[in-house]
């Protein structure tokens, strides 16, 4: 027996192993489309329901600010939860293609997500506090 025929028992080997790579790494490619686009989807629905919701109040009720208040923040929690599923996506994709540049972009994409998910946090909490809003903050974080 050779040293070659060691080398060709190996790959043989080591084939179906990348064989099972290829495999898992579509699996997730698929997944991480899936998430960003549930993602997308759930914003854009967050999004149409408050355009709805605005029409329906500015032509039937014109007066009434405590139920925009409500809009503001439900649409700035649908916008959160898209957030989140974006960066679970961009995780996902960094577990696909373990590079130093890929980690880089991730890196900078989370914070850029995280300072608009802080900053629409914040204003959630501001509006809430608003007397008349119709919601109470510490309600809805103990949910």
């Amino acid at each position: 027996m050779s040293i070659f025929h060691d080398l060709s028992i190996a790959k043989t080997v080591a084939q179906p192993m990348s064989l099972m790579g290829n495999y898992l790494s579509q699996f997730f490619i698929v997944v991480k489309l899936f998430i960003s686009t549930f993602g997308t989807f759930t914003i854009l629905v967050g999004a149409i329901i408050a355009i709805f919701r605005y029409c329906a109040y500015r032509f039937f009720h014109p007066t009434v600010n405590a139920n925009l208040n409500n809009i503001r923040l439900d649409l700035a929690r649908t916008i959160i939860l898209g957030l989140e599923f974006f960066i679970a996506s961009d995780v996902i994709e960094t577990t696909i293609t373990p590079d130093f540049q890929s980690l880089g972009i991730l890196c900078v994409l989370v914070i850029i997500r995280t300072l608009l998910n802080f900053s629409l946090h914040k204003e959630v909490k501001e509006l809430s506090m608003i007397p008349g809003s119709g919601v109470d903050y510490k309600d809805e974080k103990n949910k």
